[in-house]
């Protein structure tokens, strides 16, 4: 049996990294200003990450709760819909121009939010399987991520593009 699940997994591992091999080459493929400014930019990057922001929170809202009930399908049906979301969400992101001088940084910033796309969905499927713990240790490696990504951008002055835990309990 474990011979037979193993090409599922690396089937499933493959498109997770084609996944973000496309987010990274069309953060790659960014479309520059040379008029664009980072206040301009965060201006108009920050709508796009409010509206999600609220999204993910009501698709999230006791989450935590179901887990703890042992509802895992339940929830993880909730991380696949806020991993699509957020997945839209990043896709706005990137064709927004940026300004020539952070475009590098902005680059890594859209890979780390690929990669929190990318580990949301893994919590739906760990959660699915019912595998709780392999679903905590993403949660762990979500959370890292969010504060990777956070990091990068720190000089943006962002409010709902940061990633905030707290936002989701």
């Amino acid at each position: 049996m474990p011979f037979e699940s193993r090409p599922s997994k690396v089937l499933a591992a493959a498109l997770a990294a084609l996944l973000c091999s496309a987010l990274l080459a069309s953060a790659a493929l960014a479309i520059t200003d040379p008029g664009q400014t980072r206040e301009g930019y965060v201006a108009r990057v920050e709508p796009i990450c409010k509206v999600n922001t609220k999204s993910n929170e009501r698709i999230l809202a006791g989450v935590r709760k179901e887990i703890k009930q042992g509802r895992l399908k339940l929830a993880a049906g909730r991380f696949k819909q806020a991993a699509a979301a957020f997945g839209r969400a990043v896709k706005q992101i990137a064709a927004v121009p940026q300004p020539p001088a952070d475009q590098v940084k902005l680059t890594k910033w859209l890979g780390a939010l690929g990669d929190e796309q990318a580990l949301l969905g893994e919590i739906g499927k760990a959660l699915r399987a019912g595998r709780k713990t392999r679903a905590q240790s993403l949660s762990v490696r979500l959370s890292h991520n969010g504060n990777v990504a956070n990091t990068i951008v720190l000089g943006f002055e962002f409010d709902y593009c940061l990633i905030r835990a707290s936002r989701f309990s």
